[in-house]
Order: structure tokens, then sequence, then C-alpha cells
């Protein structure tokens, strides 16, 4: 691809993130990172600086589960970039409890609905490139949410389930999105593979204690990263047919969960705009 296009990619700051914004700066994309933490974020700017000192890079901090900073971030983001070409909501949040907001997990609102809204924000900007896509990090995992789950209490919801809610959100919100856009703007999910990061270190439950004991047969961030760097620069004629669908090494692949239909994909979109609209006006 050309350099010095602009991209977007929020939690670049560690783990598939970090290794992505490294890929793409030596490619000579203008980056800008979104991270909760606003120093390592700084810190994270200075370091793909000095990869490529003939890039641009811009540190915004934010948490994605608090979507009146998501609103106020875009916004800020769309002021001084009025032209965006990518955008890599790669962001992953595992919980460490179950928490809500309101009737909705927090999981959801950091993994999907925060990502949402921030792509309806900065979508002018997008729409104002001559070939943007709009890149959603899943996961493999997403064969264990459930619809029936979104947008109320569960009892005895598990971390791991929450977070399998989220990444199915993920696809569902590819798949509409992607009937929802320009031509010139095309969209995709992807599973990165089992990466060896501190994702979910600390945490409770089976999914961690799995994630543990395999790390060192692990891929690395580098490999993880891998399908979002194919994605974001790929000539447009390799990938453009295959908007709205989802990827995995590269390809796309076959989601493994029932609950993957355009009828669902529809219901999640229109629920999600509903919660969304005080922040889109």
């Amino acid at each position: 691809m050309a350099s010095q296009k602009t991209i977007v990619i929020t939690g670049a700051n560690a783990g598939i993130g970090l290794a992505t914004a490294k890929a793409l700066a030596i490619k000579g994309y203008c980056i800008i990172i979104i991270c909760r933490d606003a120093r390592r974020g700084d810190d994270t700017a200075e370091q793909l600086k000095r990869i490529n000192p003939n890039i641009s890079v811009e540190n915004f901090t934010a948490d994605l589960s608090d979507l009146s900073v998501v609103k106020r971030t875009a916004d800020a983001i769309a002021a001084k970039y009025p032209v965006i070409d990518r955008l890599i909501n790669n962001a992953g949040y595992y919980p460490s409890t179950i928490e809500y907001i309101g009737d909705v997990e927090k999981t959801f609102f950091a993994s999907h609905l925060g990502h949402m809204l921030l792509t309806e924000r900065l979508l002018p900007a997008l729409e104002r490139s001559p070939e943007a896509r709009i890149i959603n990090v899943s996961s493999g995992v997403h064969p264990m949410g459930k619809v029936a789950r979104f947008f109320k209490r569960v009892n005895g919801l598990t971390l791991l389930q929450a977070y399998a809610d989220a990444k199915l959100a993920n696809i569902l919100f590819t798949m509409e999105l992607s009937k929802r856009l320009p031509n010139q703007i095309t969209t995709y999910a992807l599973h990165p593979g089992v990466v060896r990061t501190n994702f979910a270190k600390g945490t409770p439950g089976l999914f961690t204690m799995l994630i543990n004991i395999f790390r060192p047969f692990l891929i690395t961030p580098e490999k993880g990263a891998a399908t979002s760097i194919y994605l974001a620069d790929a000539e447009p004629k390799k990938i453009t047919s295959f908007t709205g669908q989802y990827f995995a090494k590269q390809k796309p692949t076959h989601t493994n969960n029932k609950d993957v239909t355009a009828k669902n994909a529809t219901w999640l979109w229109h629920t999600s705009i509903e919660m969304l609209k005080p922040f889109l006006s």
C-alpha cells in the first residue's frame, strides 16, 4: 500500500495491537493510537516514532466502556484528522469480575458498544478516504457466545461467557456494518489466533488457567497480528469482495456459532443504536 495513510488502532500499547502498530509504522502509516492508560500510550507513541521518524504518531486516552469519553475522543480525532484510511478496533477486554452498567455487562460495553460508537463517530473521516477499511478483532472463542445473553443481566454469567458474547457481537457488527457502508469502505472481522500475551493475566477462571498452562506453546504477538496487518495493508483487489466476512490466518473462514445469522446481526445493530443514540447526535 502507499505510504502516509492514516490509521487508528485501539489498544495499541501491548500485545497484538502493539505488534500491529509496529509493523504498520515500518510500512509508513501515520498512526493514531487509543489506549486506556495515558502514560503507556505516550510511551508507545514514542516507541513507534523511533521505529519510523518519518511518520506522525499520536496517542489519545480513552476507556472504551465509557461512552461519553469515547464520543469526546472520537470527535477530537476527527477534528484533527479529517481523513482516516483505516480503523482497527483491536482493544481487548477480559473481565476480572462480572460488572454491569445498567443491564449490560461491562465487557460488552468495552468490546462492542464502545467500538461501535467509535466507528460511527469516525465514519465521516473514513468516508473521505478513497479506500477505507474497518477491521474488528474478534476471537476464536466466539462459538461460546450467545445472542440470548445480550443486553440483559444473566444469573451465573461466567467471565469467559461475557468475553465470548462480546466477541460474537464483533462478528455480527461487522456483518451488518458491511451492508451499510458506502462502496469505498470495507469491513472485516478476524481471529488473531491464541497469542502469548499478558491478556487476561491475573484474572480468575478456567480460561485463564488454561492460557497460563499453554502459554509457552502459544503464538507470538507478531504472528497474532499478521491477519490485522494483512487486512490493513493488502491490495484492495485481494480482499474487497470479502467485506463483512470473518478471517483467520489471513483467509476468510467459517464461523462456528449458530447465532451468526443476518437476522441476529440486524437485531444487534438496531438494539445497539438505541443505546448509542445519546452519543450519536
